[in-house]
């Protein structure tokens, strides 16, 4: 029966288990091959947002689609590239499972609020792997976490405020940033 759901080719072997009125020639036995009309299926990625604030108590969403249901597991992963750190600047990422029979499946992230200010980072996101089925071409995802932290600004004092040219003793100077 024809069907929306990558299965891959099928095979049914056919056995004689009884004959009546008649005799069976030798062992007879006929394997047949279902071969599966709809393609592997490709996935795609997509992100529910393109930034999100470093101190936000939201997360990103990843969503990995495929266009038709398997009636395998699909299982997307990924590498993690650019200039926020996994586990440090947001939470690390999973692999996303797409269950027998659905569609899609998720994985979400959530940045990490610090003291320091390291500017606007971002998450690379390519898929690395995919398990019974194929990337649609390459993926890829950049995601931005906004910094919070203004940009630290610098005072300078000095022990005094002048000195004799012949003089034996010396002038501190003290650079101060209020956070990093």
């Amino acid at each position: 029966t024809d069907d929306t759901v990558h299965e891959g080719d099928e095979t049914a072997v056919i056995d004689i288990s009884s004959v009546t009125n008649a005799a069976e020639s030798g062992t007879q036995q006929i394997t047949l091959t279902i071969i599966d009309n709809e393609s592997i299926p490709t996935v795609t990625l997509a992100a529910s947002a393109s930034s999100i604030d470093e101190n936000s108590s939201g997360s990103i969403t990843l969503t990995a689609t495929i266009p038709h249901m398997s009636a395998n597991t699909v299982t997307v992963g990924f590498s993690v590239s650019g200039t926020a750190t996994s586990g440090t600047d947001y939470t690390a990422l999973s692999s996303i499972t797409i269950t027998a029979g659905t569609t899609t499946g998720t994985t979400t992230s959530k940045p990490t609020d610090d003291t320091v200010h390291e500017g606007d980072e971002t998450a690379v996101i390519d898929i690395s792997s995919v398990t019974n089925a194929a990337e649609s071409g390459t993926q890829q995802i950049t995601l931005t976490i906004i910094e919070n932290e203004s940009i630290p600004t610098v005072t300078l004092a000095a022990s005094a405020s002048s000195i004799a040219e012949n003089s034996s003793g010396s002038i501190t100077l003290t650079a101060t940033i209020p956070h990093m």
